[in-house]
């Protein structure tokens, strides 16, 4: 029995590699699978023949729901409900352990919380089996977030099972609901050894990573680090910062601002950011003035270079080589098992921009759902590349910090920063008119729209926790064309990058809780997920936009702001019959042709019937 099963799959395998090299293996295929089939009913379970499993998975075809202008809400599973009993429910936010443990099946048993908010779907980080940690460089800590696969065909214990997930995703789609779930294709876990890639699942071989400026080192030498002796990166050659995306500035990076004091990840500069070059003594700079920081696609910047951003590592995690066969197709077949085990309907897709583009096409022609790609560009002409109108999509889907980059410090001000857009919102209508008026993207309803995420500081740090400019740049997320997407604890205006909910009591009663709901249910009661996108007015401080029959009336006045905000565009006649209320003062008529409101709070005007208003 052994000798044949080790024959049969020895057989699959075979069969796989001549699949790679695009040989017509139909009559081969059958042989394989009859033979499979034998001694399966002879010697063993069904589940010890792989191709057995693969051949009849793929008849499972998962037909994906459309999440095209949807409203998702984002959650990191370790932070956000159900950890085990004997921990409590304690707020965790620095955990001693590096995990805080929550769960799958605590986002299923959530689903009223979110739903209430009035989201029409979720968006959750990778929930992969884990590099736990701690990372052995004893810097880089721990894979709670998610983003550290070292197994791609397991779900960590510490989420659950793959039932869990099966039953999230059920649940959704019952309540009606899409299910976007993050992937990682740039890179695995941290990687310091040949032995820590032999654990990895299922790229267990120094040949499936880049090795860039490898030399004569060993791959154990490469791969140190500050793990075992070593004395920091490069090597591995790096992909980000000095070398890859520029020359080194006067600190050895590639910042071209700098913040007076380290204030730590997730905590704002205590002032405005200073450019190097207007210091005193001034000192170079290495990137242009309009450019706050040399990044990925900043090509301008001196030392840009393109390969070394593809093929280096971020820190010690191992950085997949997409030109291997191998990496090439078990990644796509991965894919695919992803989107038919759990019925995904979209994946949002981390580091997008630091892999090759004719893999990234390959991949998502092959998944047959939407890739959101995080391409943290400023770049208009890289950033749209990602995207493209015209030819084959590379992705179909971008996260939006092409807008993002100004959107939150033209609402908030500092520590929010972004050169000529601190509380000048004429820059967000010269970004919008840029990017949706060019007709350049494959598809805006695609575009993922946010105001903070999990790798920034929150909302409420960058607005200072003032009120009525949160609410003002919420608004802007919820009605610009695309998927808005809400990070969790944003309705609680927390000011911590990840801090646990289950704490919080699930308060569906806060004002930022029926805030978001009250917004949700204008964009559902109006069908906006793909109606039209039209900016009718801005200056500096006042941005007014306008989704369907719906106008959107928004400023980055602070709560300090003595008088109400006169905004000057006027509103059309009311269809006979109907006034304009502002839905959210309790629909309020608006009675003057310029709205006019007495206080910062932003406004969504719409038509009422007159007999329902009246009764209301």
């Amino acid at each position: 029995p052994h000798f044949l099963l080790k024959s049969c799959n020895r057989f699959a395998e075979v069969l796989s590699a001549v699949q790679r090299h695009r040989v017509s293996t139909m009559t081969w295929r059958s042989v394989a699978l009859l033979f499979c089939t034998c001694t399966v009913a002879v010697f063993a379970s069904e589940e010890e023949c792989g191709l057995l499993q693969v051949e009849r998975k793929t008849l499972e075809k998962y037909q994906p729901k459309d999440i095209r202008g949807k409203s998702l809400y984002f959650i990191l599973t370790d932070y956000f409900a159900d950890p085990p009993a004997q921990q409590g429910l304690a707020s965790c936010i620095k955990p001693t352990y590096g995990w805080c443990n929550g769960t799958i099946k605590g986002i299923t048993s959530h689903l009223d919380y979110i739903q209430g908010m009035g989201f029409e779907g979720i968006w959750i980080a990778p929930v992969l089996k884990q590099f736990h940690g701690p990372d052995p460089d004893n810097r880089s800590g721990y894979g709670s977030y998610g983003y550290w696969a070292y197994n791609w065909y397991e779900i960590d214990e510490s989420y659950g099972t793959k039932d869990d997930l099966k039953e999230l995703s059920d649940e959704l789609h019952k309540r009606g609901m899409v299910f976007v779930y993050d992937i990682v294709l740039n890179h695995v876990g941290p990687v310091h050894s040949v032995a820590m890639v032999e654990t990895i699942v299922p790229f267990n071989k120094p040949e499936y990573f880049h090795q860039r400026g490898i030399g004569n080192m060993s791959f154990d030498e490469y791969t140190k680090g500050y793990a075992y002796g070593g004395k920091g990166y490069p090597p591995p050659v790096q992909g980000l910062d000095k070398g890859a995306m520029c020359i080194a500035g006067p600190d050895g990076g590639c910042g071209n601002y700098k913040c007076p004091v380290d204030a730590g990840f997730g905590q704002p500069c205590p002032v405005v950011p200073t450019y190097w070059g207007d210091m005193d003594p001034p000192q170079e700079a290495p990137g242009p003035r309009d450019i706050p920081n040399c990044g990925v696609g900043d090509m301008v910047c001196p030392g840009y270079n393109e390969e070394q951003t593809i093929e280096g590592w971020f820190y010690d995690l191992g950085d997949l080589n997409h030109t291997n066969p191998f990496v090439h197709d078990e990644l796509i077949k991965w894919g695919q098992y992803m989107v038919n085990t759990y019925h995904i309907d979209g994946f949002r897709l981390d580091t997008a921009p630091y892999i090759r583009k004719d893999f990234l096409a390959d991949f998502q022609e092959a998944v047959g759902i939407p890739i959101l790609g995080e391409v943290t560009a400023s770049n208009w002409t890289f950033f749209k590349g990602f995207a493209p109108k015209e030819g084959k999509p590379v992705l179909k889907g971008l996260l939006n910090f092409y807008a993002q980059n100004i959107a939150t410090p033209a609402f908030c001000g500092p520590p929010a920063f972004w050169p000529g857009a601190d509380l000048n919102l004429t820059r967000l209508a010269e970004q919008v008119e840029v990017e949706y008026g060019s007709g350049s993207l494959y598809d805006e309803d695609l575009l993922g729209n946010f105001v903070d995420n999990h790798d920034m500081q929150r909302l409420a740090l960058y607005c200072k926790s003032d009120m009525s400019r949160m609410l003002n740049a919420i608004t802007w997320t919820m009605f610009a064309k695309g998927l808005p997407i809400i990070y969790y604890g944003t309705e609680l205006f927390t000011k911590d990058v990840h801090p646990s909910m289950w704490h919080t009591g699930w308060q569906t009663y806060s004002p930022g809780y029926k805030f978001i709901k009250a917004l949700n249910g204008v964009r559902s009661e109006f069908n906006l997920q793909l109606e039209t996108m039209e900016v009718m007015y801005a200056d500096e401080n006042r941005f007014v936009l306008k989704r369907g029959d719906v106008w959107i009336f928004l400023n980055n006045f602070g709560e300090d702001h003595k008088s109400g905000v006169d905004y000057q565009v006027e509103l059309p006649k009311a269809e006979q019959g109907y006034a304009w209320v502002d839905v959210l003062s309790d629909d309020a008529p608006v009675t003057a042709a310029q709205l006019s409101t007495a206080t910062t709070k932003p406004a969504v005007v719409v038509q009422r019937q007159l007999e329902s208003w009246a009764i209301s």
